[in-house]
């Protein structure tokens, strides 16, 4: 019953969103899935379509705007990096949220999004077609060697949480393995006759110490600045390993902004790690506020 009322009430949707004389409480609105075409707005400048499949990131994204709630913080910090960024890497692309927000804030950018899970990187396909990009899009997962590995997912119609790293899934009844295709990062860089790396987003849960091994070189010698997840201390000593001193630290927090750290993981959650230079360049202090980054990303884009 409630589907079918759901079902009635879906042209309905944009309209509700529109009216600004009401917000509609999370509590109400993540019960409205749908699916269909949706227009993301990242500035009046800048604007994304994306394919609404019925689940929460599109649906937060929907009701909520961009950068309100889902990732609030993190992807007003992509914005910000990106539009300044020549070659940007997606790594964990998913249905292409920070691929498309880049590209639409920066159509000159050269963005690589990487997606292991075929059928949710035909979804990433759809949206890019969707919006008239080129996204160069990979079937495959990063990591410290390339050919083939093991997968593990949820027994679900979409993921959030496939992981090359079985301990990432454990304990969950539903997780099935499949192979897929996997690539180092810099045999990938290399065979693309990259010239620069600038920005990249990692997401390979619990997997990410193994993605940046495969980086190589390109860490130190191209010097790409990252949002990276990580989810445990354990992981973040692993990843800090990678980084010298040339980089820089900041814990995001989606409602506040960010801090400035010593320690990875402390906070399960998304990290920036920058370089100095492009920190100071950026005047991220010690503590920069979501709203003072919200404005610095709307001035980059303006």
């Amino acid at each position: 019953m409630k589907d079918k009322l759901r079902q009635l009430a879906q042209p309905m949707f944009p309209w509700l969103r529109s009216q600004n004389f009401f917000a509609i409480p999370r509590s109400i609105y993540q019960h409205l899935h749908f699916e269909g075409d949706i227009t993301i707005e990242v500035h009046d400048q800048a604007q994304f379509g994306i394919h609404h499949y019925g689940y929460q990131v599109e649906n937060d994204l929907f009701w909520a705007g961009f950068g309100n709630r889902w990732e609030a913080t993190s992807l007003w910090l992509w914005t910000l990096l990106a539009a300044q960024s020549d070659v940007i890497w997606d790594i964990g692309a998913n249905t292409g949220v920070y691929s498309l927000t880049a590209k639409s804030v920066n159509p000159n950018s050269d963005v690589h999004a990487f997606e292991p899970v075929e059928r949710i990187a035909d979804r990433l396909r759809q949206n890019n077609a969707l919006n008239g990009f080129d996204v160069s899009i990979v079937r495959a997962g990063i990591s410290d060697q390339s050919g083939s590995a093991q997968l593990h997912e949820p027994e679900t119609e979409h993921a959030y949480s496939a992981s090359l790293n079985p301990d990432m899934l454990a304990g969950d009844n539903t997780v099935r393995t499949v192979n897929v295709p996997i690539i180092r990062g810099d045999d990938y860089f290399n065979e693309r006759r990259l010239e620069t790396l600038d920005l990249i987003k990692l997401d390979a849960e619990k997997h990410e110490a193994q993605v940046l091994a495969g980086l190589g070189a390109l860490i130190q010698g191209k010097k790409p600045a990252f949002l990276i997840e990580v989810l445990d201390t354990k992981l973040g000593d692993q990843v800090s390993e990678f980084f010298d001193d040339s980089y820089q630290f900041f814990m995001i927090d989606e409602k506040v902004g960010l801090a400035s750290v010593t320690k990875l993981g402390e906070n399960p959650g998304n990290y920036l790690v920058c370089p100095t230079k492009l920190a100071a360049f950026l005047n991220l202090d010690d503590q920069t506020s979501h709203e003072e980054i919200v404005a610095k990303a709307k001035s980059a884009i303006s």
